[in-house]
C-alpha cells in the first residue's frame, strides 16, 4: 500500500503524462496507443463516407476516463499543460464531440460546453484546432500525416531560428 502512495506523490512532481508507475506504463505510452488508433478511424470514416453521409453518423467510443482524454488530447492538439489541467470524467459520464458547419463551408468537432465544464478543460481548449474529419477524409491518411509533419517540422525550423539566429 506504502509503495503506491509513494509512486502516486512521485507522479504528482512529474505529472501524469510522464510519469511510469513501476511495471506500468506512463501517459506518454497512453497517448502513443491512442494516437495509433486515429489513422484506423479516419480509413474506417472514409470508407463510410464513399457510400454514406458522414453528417448522418455517430460514433460511440468506450474507453476509461484516462484513454478518453489523450484521445481527447490527441484529436483536438491539446498541450501536455493542457492535458495536466484537465480531469477525467465521472464514471459512465457521456462526453460529446458535435460536429459544428461554419458559414464558409468548414466543419469541425467541439466538445459540449457542459462537458468542457466536466474535464474542467482550461479555457485555451475552448477553440477547436482546426480539426475537420471532413476535410481529412478526402485528403485521405498518408496526405494528412503528410501534412501533419510539414508542420511540425515549420514548427520546429521556427522554434531552431529563433534560438540560434543571433548566436
Amino acid at each position: 500500500m506504502q509503495e503506491v502512495l509513494d509512486a502516486k506523490a512521485e507522479r504528482s512532481k512529474f505529472g501524469r503524462f510522464y510519469y511510469r508507475f513501476p511495471s506500468g506504463e506512463s501517459g506518454l505510452d497512453v497517448y502513443t496507443r491512442v494516437s495509433s488508433f486515429l489513422p484506423t478511424f479516419v480509413r474506417d470514416c472514409q470508407q463510410y463516407d464513399r457510400e454514406h453521409n458522414l453528417d448522418n453518423l455517430n460514433i460511440v467510443i468506450v474507453t476509461h476516463g484516462l484513454a478518453l482524454r489523450f484521445f481527447l488530447m490527441r484529436w483536438f492538439m491539446w498541450s501536455v499543460s493542457d492535458f495536466e489541467q484537465s480531469k477525467n470524467p465521472e464514471n459512465c459520464e457521456l462526453i460529446t464531440m458535435n460536429k459544428v458547419h461554419g458559414t464558409q463551408g468548414n466543419t469541425w468537432m467541439e466538445l459540449a460546453l457542459k462537458d468542457r465544464v466536466s474535464l474542467d478543460l482550461p479555457e485555451s481548449c475552448e477553440l477547436p484546432r482546426s480539426v475537420n474529419i471532413h476535410k481529412l477524409a478526402r485528403l485521405g491518411v498518408d496526405d494528412y500525416i503528410q501534412i501533419q509533419r510539414e508542420k511540425t517540422r515549420a514548427q520546429w525550423r521556427v522554434r531552431y531560428d529563433a534560438q540560434f539566429k543571433d548566436k
